[in-house]
């Protein structure tokens, strides 16, 4: 399967919006109701959710610990997203999908196993998301898993 260049600028959008998460700046604070002066997480060295491979991926954090998020570009506006998280650790993580059609779903973490939730987003105008995710306590390791669902072709 050949790759174009648009996929080549969204999967290169999702890295930046992870490399931006991972620097803490101000477009990656969680915005979703929280203060400006509320503590911001730090990488975990787990793996929380297995991978996605897929080249359909806008962008994936493996292990993050506390309040966090990730922004991305240039997704395709006529294809939906599908966004999944995954948390343990006990208390819940509140998740915010900011953008032109915002999205919010919250995800119990348990203490011995992983907790798992999602939403689809439908394709929509615009082409940029930020995501958020607050933790009930900073302890918490969340990943997540944001990809854009190409629909199936059959022969």
């Amino acid at each position: 399967m050949k790759r174009t260049k648009t996929r080549a600028l969204t999967m290169a959008a999702g890295v930046l919006g992870v490399s931006v998460t991972l620097l803490g700046t101000a477009s990656a604070q969680p915005t979703d109701g929280s203060g400006p002066d509320e503590p911001f997480g730090h990488l975990g060295t787990g793996q929380i959710l297995p991978p996605t491979p897929d080249e359909d991926t806008m962008f994936s954090i493996a292990d993050w610990v506390g309040n966090g998020g990730a922004v991305t570009a240039s997704a395709i506006e006529t294809l939906p997203i599908s966004v999944t998280v995954g948390c343990r650790g006990g208390g819940s993580v509140r998740v915010h999908v900011g953008g032109q059609a915002p999205a919010d779903f919250t995800v119990q973490c348990p203490v011995g196993s992983v907790g798992v939730g999602s939403v689809e987003i439908p394709a929509r105008p615009g082409r940029d998301f930020q995501f958020t995710v607050h933790a009930s306590d900073p302890s918490i390791h969340w990943g997540i898993n944001a990809l854009q669902i190409r629909p199936v072709h059959q022969d």
